[in-house]
C-alpha cells in the first residue's frame, strides 16, 4: 500500500494525529494548571492561621517602630521550619517596612493590601493571590494577619507561602523523571494513534482510491484524454473531482458535437433532397417530352432536350460522387497513401484538362510553373482532387475576360501552391464559412455553372488529412486567392 502525504489516507491520519496531540498537550496543560491551582488552594487554606500564630509570638511593631529582634528571631524560625515561606512586615498602606529575606531579592517595596483585606474578611475556600515582592506580579498565595501597636492597627504580617525556593523547585520539574516519563508516554500514544489511523483510514479510503484509479484509467484508455500530471499527485477526492470535471466537459462537448452533427445531417438531407429533386425533375420532364412528342419534335429540338437531360445527369453524377467522397472523408475511412511526385507535372496535366472550359468562358488560365520538378510527398490522387476543385471553383466565379492564375513557389514549410482569380470575390463575413458543406456565396456570378457546394469542403478535409492548412484572401469584386503548402520530399543521401 503506497502512502503519500497528498493521499486522503495520509492527510486524515495526520489531522487525527495532530488533533490527538493537541488534545493530549491541552490535557497535560490543564492537569498541570489545575494541580498547581489545587495545591495553592490547599496550601493557603491549611496555612490560614499561620500569619496569626507568627504575629502572636511577640510584638512586631512597638511605639511605631519595628521590633528588629523579633523579626530576626522570626526569620531564623521560618528558615528552620519551612524554607519556602517568606515573611514581610507591612504598614497599613502596604509599604514593606521589614522582611525576613535578603534585601537584594526584594525588588518591589509596596504590596497591594486589597487582596489581603479580601482574604481576611472572607471564608471563601478559593485561593486568593497577592503581590510577589520579588517580581511585583500578583501570582502568589499568602497568609496574613493584622499587626497591632498599643491596640491600634499598625500594619500587616504578610507571609508568602510559595516563595522563591518553591518557584525554582516548580520550574525544575520540567527536567524531572515524571515529566520525561509523561512525555515518553505521550509520544508512544501518538505513534499508536498514527499507526491506528493509517490502518483505519486506509480501509475507509480504499473504495475512493479504486474509484479514482478507475476514472483515470477510463479517461486514459477509453476516452484517450490527457491526464493532468497535477491530478495524479492530489488526494483521491481531488482526483475524482478533476476527473469528473474533465469528463463532464467531454460529455458537454460531445453533446454539442452530436447536436451540431444532427443539425448538419438535417441540413444535408434538406440540401441533398433539393439538389437531387431539381435535376431529376428537369431530366424527367425533358425525357418525358421526348417520349410523348418523339414523332412531332424536330431533330434540332430532340438534340437540345437530350443535351439538357445529359447535362442534368452529369450534375447528378457529380453531386453523388462529391457526397460519397465527402462522406468517406468525414467518416475517416479515406486512407492517404503518400508518395513522392512532381507537383509541377501534376499541375501541367490538370491545366490541360481545364483549358477547353476556360476558352469557352473566355477566361485566361495562366500557370507560373518553375522549371524544377518541385517533388512533394503526399497522396497524388487526393492532391489532384484538391487542385481540380480549386481551379473549377475559380473558373465558376470568374467572369468572361477574367483570368485564373496558378503558381508554385518555395516556402519555409515546403512547396507553396496558390490558385487566384480576379472574379467576383466574396465579403469577409463569408470567408470563415466557405469550407462548410453546401455553402455558396451570395455573390455567385450570373450565368456561371452551378456547383454542388461541396468542392471546398472536400478540399479542406483532404488538406486536413495531410496536416496542411489552407489560407484564403478575398476582396469583394476583386477576386479570391487560395493557397496551401505541401511537404517537400526528402532527398536521398
Amino acid at each position: 500500500m503506497k502512502i503519500t502525504f497528498t493521499s486522503l489516507n495520509a492527510r486524515l491520519s495526520f489531522v487525527l494525529l495532530l488533533l490527538f496531540v493537541v488534545i493530549c498537550v491541552g490535557y497535560l496543560v490543564l492537569v498541570n494548571w489545575s494541580t498547581n491551582r489545587y495545591y495553592q488552594e490547599v496550601t493557603q487554606n491549611l496555612n490560614k492561621s499561620l500569619g496569626m500564630y507568627i504575629a502572636g509570638r511577640s510584638p512586631l511593631i512597638v511605639d511605631g517602630a519595628v521590633n528588629r529582634k523579633a523579626m530576626n528571631e522570626l526569620a531564623d524560625l521560618v528558615m528552620v521550619v519551612n524554607p519556602i515561606v517568606e515573611v514581610y512586615l507591612l504598614d497599613r498602606d502596604g509599604q514593606i517596612i521589614s522582611h525576613a529575606v535578603e534585601e537584594s531579592e526584594v525588588n518591589h517595596k509596596i504590596v497591594d493590601v486589597a487582596p489581603i483585606d479580601a482574604w481576611l474578611n472572607t471564608n471563601n475556600p478559593a485561593a486568593v493571590f497577592g503581590t510577589n515582592p520579588r517580581s511585583g506580579k500578583r501570582d502568589v498565595v499568602f497568609s496574613a494577619w493584622p499587626v497591632d501597636d498599643n491596640g491600634q492597627k499598625a500594619g500587616y504580617l504578610y507571609v508568602v507561602l510559595g516563595g522563591e525556593k518553591y518557584q525554582k523547585m516548580r520550574d525544575s520539574l520540567g527536567d524531572s523523571y515524571v515529566y520525561r516519563l509523561s512525555a515518553a508516554g505521550l509520544l508512544a500514544i501518538s505513534l499508536f494513534a498514527l499507526i491506528t489511523a493509517i490502518i483505519f483510514f486506509s480501509f475507509m479510503t480504499k473504495p475512493l482510491r479504486r474509484l479514482a484509479h478507475d476514472m483515470q484509467k477510463f479517461q486514459r484508455e477509453i476516452l484517450q484524454d490527457d491526464i493532468d500530471k497535477g491530478s495524479q499527485s492530489g488526494n483521491e477526492i481531488w482526483v475524482i473531482q478533476q476527473s469528473f470535471s474533465q469528463m463532464q466537459q467531454r460529455i458537454i462537448e460531445q453533446i454539442e458535437a452530436l447536436s451540431k452533427t444532427d443539425n448538419l445531417r438535417r441540413e444535408l438531407v434538406s440540401n441533398v433532397s433539393h439538389d437531387l429533386r431539381t435535376p431529376l425533375a428537369s431530366m424527367q420532364g425533358y425525357l418525358e417530352t421526348l417520349l410523348v412528342r418523339k414523332n412531332t419534335l424536330s431533330e434540332q429540338d430532340r438534340e437540345k432536350y437530350l443535351k439538357v437531360a445529359f447535362s442534368h445527369s452529369k450534375r447528378l453524377t457529380r453531386l453523388v460522387q462529391d457526397l460519397f467522397e465527402l462522406g468517406k472523408l468525414d467518416a475517416g475511412k479515406t486512407e492517404i497513401v503518400k508518395e513522392d511526385f512532381s507537383l509541377t507535372e501534376l499541375l501541367q496535366d490538370i491545366i490541360q484538362k481545364y483549358e477547353l472550359k476556360a476558352e469557352k468562358k473566355q477566361i485566361s488560365l495562366r500557370a507560373q510553373l518553375p522549371n524544377q520538378a518541385n517533388v512533394v510527398n503526399a497522396d497524388i490522387g487526393l492532391i489532384e482532387r484538391v487542385l481540380e476543385n480549386l481551379i473549377d471553383n475559380a473558373l465558376n466565379y470568374t467572369p468572361s475576360g477574367g483570368r485564373v492564375d496558378i503558381a508554385i513557389g518555395d516556402s519555409p514549410d515546403g512547396v507553396k501552391v496558390e490558385v487566384a482569380d480576379n472574379g467576383v470575390g466574396m465579403p469577409s463575413c463569408d470567408i470563415p464559412k466557405i469550407f462548410d458543406r453546401y455553402f455558396r456565396s451570395r455573390h455567385t456570378l450570373m450565368g456561371s455553372e452551378k456547383g454542388t457546394g461541396l468542392g471546398l469542403a472536400i478540399v479542406k478535409r483532404i488538406l486536413d488529412l495531410h496536416q496542411c492548412r489552407i489560407s484564403v484572401v478575398s476582396t469583394e469584386g476583386e477576386g479570391a486567392s487560395f493557397s496551401f503548402n505541401l511537404p517537400e520530399a526528402k532527398r536521398a543521401g
